[in-house]
């Protein structure tokens, strides 16, 4: 008997040990996939500290756990931490041998973490290491356009600008002609005056309306080259083509006139405007800016306070009401209207803005600086 006692004994004790390392074994996945659940819901309700805490967590559980090694990667980019980052992205390719969906997936994420960390050169590499049938992908297709135009590789750029619109269509991407004249306002700014030069003309002979903005350009351009009477050619057209931007040509048009010695026309150049917008507030202070310089200080009054009445917060037909009367002599008018506009006011105003995150848009151009979103996109 004693030798079954004892195998019965050493069953027991085997069958006991097997049972605590299931039950240790099935509190660890509990615990990594409470802490990965954990993390998922914290992702959803928008705690991205407490879904990383969890995801990290996870992943030291265990470190198979791709999804949340990736989710975790993502989170720290969209944190502003990209050069973490980059890092858990990288080692998940490095050290692992992986389904080519899962690295492909990978490598997508990788290359927005370099685009954050304006690592453009990177970017391309990354995408470039993509299935062709992966670089097709919309999201892709816009980073390696960006990272051509950043590095320099304009004809690159453009060509990715064609295969997005054709691949994706248009939705909140601009135009080949818009797409054509930010590129050449890009090459200007570098130097470049005959390239970009080409650029706006081919980017205005492709939609004339969408491009308009080129003419603010090109009119720069034939200015500096003393050229008067073809830059007021192509100010006027701007007016004409986008009445939004027409402020934008206003001083430069009375330059210009001023040098010919035709001042005159200018005035009617804000009459014609006004016809057309009667609430245009730039050319309603650059009406009354004119009858002020001809000595018609009511008139240039009356057109000051009807910019007022229109402004919104850009605070233009304020500043030369205020300027036409403190030049009239008319002090105390000006500082009861100053003190009037100062109780209202709280904050300092732009007028060109951009539409989506509502910072100032800067020089003129077609993508906001700041969100890097397009300001001309329907």
């Amino acid at each position: 008997m004693q030798p079954v006692i004892i195998i019965v004994v050493c069953v027991a004790v085997a069958a006991f040990g097997a049972i605590v390392i299931a039950r240790r074994k099935s509190q660890r996945r509990a615990d990594e996939e409470s802490a990965y659940n954990q993390g998922l819901n914290a992702m959803i309700s928008g705690d991205r500290d407490a879904a990383i805490m969890h995801l990290k967590a996870a992943v030291r559980e265990n470190p198979r756990n791709l999804d949340a090694y990736i989710k975790l990667g993502n989170l720290l980019r969209e944190r502003g931490q990209t050069k973490q980052a980059i890092q858990v992205h990288r080692e998940l390719l490095v050290k692992r041998r992986l389904p080519e969906a899962v690295r492909s997936s990978i490598i997508k994420c990788l290359a927005l973490d370099l685009a954050e960390a304006e690592r453009w050169a990177e970017v391309i590499e990354s995408i470039s290491s993509l299935p062709r049938g992966e670089r097709i992908d919309p999201r892709m297709t816009v980073l390696l356009r960006d990272a051509h135009e950043k590095t320099g590789q304009m004809d690159r750029a453009i060509q990715k600008h064609k295969d997005l619109l054709k691949n994706a269509g248009p939705d909140e991407q601009p135009s080949l002609a818009v797409y054509r004249a930010h590129v050449a306002a890009i090459v200007l700014a570098a130097g470049d005056t005959a390239k970009a030069k080409a650029g706006f003309l081919g980017a205005l002979k492709d939609d004339s309306m969408q491009a308009a903005l080129a003419n603010l350009y090109l009119g720069d351009m034939a200015a500096s080259e003393q050229d008067t009477e073809r830059a007021i050619a192509y100010w006027t057209r701007l007016l004409a083509d986008a009445p939004s931007r027409a402020h934008l040509a206003f001083e430069r048009l009375e330059k210009a006139y001023f040098d010919i010695g035709d001042y005159g026309r200018m005035l009617r150049v804000y009459e014609d405007v006004l016809s057309r917008v009667p609430s245009n507030v730039p050319a309603l202070c650059g009406l009354s800016r004119m009858h002020e310089r001809k000595g018609d200080v009511d008139e240039a009054v009356r057109m000051a306070r009807e910019a007022t009445k229109h402004e919104g917060s850009t605070a233009l037909g304020h500043r030369r009401l205020i300027q036409t009367l403190v030049t009239a002599g008319r002090i105390d008018e000006a500082a009861h209207i100053a003190d009037e506009f100062l109780a209202r006011t709280t904050d300092e105003a732009t007028f060109d803005r951009c539409p989506h995150c509502g910072d100032a848009l800067g020089p003129a151009g077609w993508r906001c600086p700041s969100c890097h979103k397009w300001t001309d996109v329907d």
